[in-house]
């Protein structure tokens, strides 16, 4: 495994991130904990750190206008699979890898810098594992065999955080906090992956469908450690 996932790799100490399903309320709490940190005294500043297509934008939209004469409109099912069919090919997946974890690096890189540059702990709204979770869906990749894709070389590109937890929620209320036409399905194909996340990086699992002061306070708890190593100046 590489980068983020090495269980070797030397973490740095001013990142946490905060990863899981949409609506799982990741940005509300990426918010809070960076707040809550700055009234504790230390400085942290939210960042929304998810891939966000640039250079693969025009072959992305290509890509989706051509999937959308084989499937259905608005059927997610059909819309995935032929996502899969077209991903089936070694050559297309990495090809596809190499895109997307190149142009990724180089967000990741740019906007840790800010923060950094001021002393801020960058606490990370989404990172590498939910891109991860996405590739491993559109290349058929089981959950059990998620590790399989940890080891790409590029992803040594990218730090490994302090601290990963993840937000869990049912998909139904994920999709009806969302409400922006995210079906459940969607969801519901993620789940499994990200709880095979936690388990094979013993991350903290984060139960985002209790009351927000809830979810809070269990953020809170599992950044505690954290946190007192960094008054101490031991968080590395």
């Amino acid at each position: 495994m590489k980068g983020p996932f090495d269980p070797k790799a030397r973490t740095r100490g001013d990142m946490i991130v905060l990863c899981g399903l949409d609506g799982s309320g990741k940005s509300t709490q990426t918010a809070l904990l960076a707040e809550r940190l700055g009234a504790a005294g230390i400085s942290a500043e939210a960042v929304w750190n998810r891939w966000e297509p640039r250079l693969t934008a025009p072959m992305i939209r290509l890509a989706k206008r051509c999937l959308r004469t084989t499937s259905s409109a608005g059927d997610y099912a059909a819309f995935r699979d032929a996502k899969r069919r077209t991903m089936r090919g070694g050559l297309k997946r990495g090809l596809w890898q190499l895109l997307v974890w190149s142009e990724y690096a180089w967000e990741v890189r740019g906007r840790l810098s800010g923060p950094r540059r001021r002393g801020a702990a960058v606490i990370c709204d989404r990172y590498v594992h939910d891109t991860l979770v996405d590739i491993a869906i559109n290349f058929s990749v089981p959950p059990e065999r998620l590790s399989d894709l940890m080891g790409h070389p590029l992803l040594s590109l990218f730090p490994k955080p302090s601290l990963a937890i993840i937000v869990d929620i049912e998909p139904e209320t994920g999709a009806a906090r969302k409400a922006d036409g995210t079906p459940a399905a969607y969801l519901a194909d993620r789940r499994e992956y990200y709880r095979e996340l936690s388990r094979i990086l013993h991350a903290p699992l984060v139960d985002g469908g209790l009351p927000l002061e809830r979810v809070s306070e269990a953020v809170w708890a599992h950044a505690g450690p954290w946190m007192a190593a960094r008054k101490n100046g031991k968080a590395r």
